[in-house]
């Protein structure tokens, strides 16, 4: 940093797979040190070219932090102030406008934002859904009697689901309310962009409605119309469709069995919601 000295550390321990690290500095600026995971999604030139899409189309309506310098495998960043969204859900609507101001972040199609800025097609094939519940360890959770009523509502929803994948925007993929920071009633950064691609806002918006609760969704849903999102009627449903995928990947990764019995429970919603 310039040659200036760090006065103390502290890890942040909410980072899931990057390890990142506050620094307060001599001259009393702090700063946010991240060393990237070998395993992770995401490297420095892949962040920063989303940070520059954000701010060449969208300007600061999302705010994230600046990366200040980087390397192959670690990068610093400007430390945001704020509070975590999930100790203070109030705010929820002000998160859900973020959400509408990346859908103005046209793409031409789904996949993965390389550090070139091309979008490279996922490497799940076309069938994420059939794929992932012919899986063992899936099949092995949610039982025989599952399976098929699942498959059935898949199918029942197929023109739902073209839909949804119709118009890619800008998608952060983990809009997780530990991933956003208020400060004054407002968001005052998204973090960790190592899962952000070309896809659908239902998988944002799915994401924050799980982990809020659900007397926040009415705002939730108010934001979105607020920052410019046309909601259909069935938004609730569209963001459950995309957020199933996410259920299904969490029970063939190395997260606890009470986790996934979580996940099993949240099925169960799932397939409440199709069939009533």
């Amino acid at each position: 940093m310039g040659g200036r000295t760090i006065t103390a550390s502290e890890r942040i321990t909410s980072g899931k797979s990057n390890t990142n690290i506050k620094l307060e500095l001599g001259d009393g600026e702090t700063v946010l040190a991240r060393l990237y995971s070998e395993n992770a999604q995401s490297s420095p030139a892949r962040e920063k070219r989303i940070a520059d899409l954000i701010a060449s189309s969208i300007g600061n309506a999302v705010p994230i932090p600046k990366m200040l310098d980087h390397g192959n495998h670690w990068a610093v960043f400007e430390f945001a102030q704020g509070q975590l969204l999930e100790s203070q859900p109030e705010h929820s609507r002000a998160a859900a406008q973020a959400i509408a101001q990346l859908t103005q972040i046209k793409l031409d199609t789904v996949g993965w934002i390389t550090e070139t800025g091309d979008i490279a097609p996922f490497d799940f094939g076309d069938d994420y859904y059939g794929s992932r519940l012919e899986h063992k360890e899936v099949r092995d959770w949610l039982g025989p009697e599952r399976i098929p009523v699942l498959t059935k509502i898949l199918v029942n929803e197929t023109t739902r689901l073209t839909e949804i994948h119709e118009q890619p925007s800008l998608t952060h993929g983990d809009f997780n309310p530990t991933n956003i920071l208020i400060h004054n009633g407002t968001v005052s950064a998204v973090l960790d962009w190592e899962y952000a691609h070309a896809g659908t806002p239902y998988m944002d918006i799915g994401n924050l409605l799980r982990n809020t609760g659900t007397d926040h969704h009415a705002a939730i849903g108010e934001g979105l119309t607020e920052g410019g999102f046309e909601l259909p009627n069935d938004w609730k449903h569209r963001a459950a469709l995309i957020d199933f995928s996410s259920h299904l990947e969490f029970l063939t990764s190395t997260r606890s069995d009470n986790f996934k019995r979580t996940r099993v429970e949240l099925i169960d919603s799932f397939i409440n919601m199709f069939n009533n």
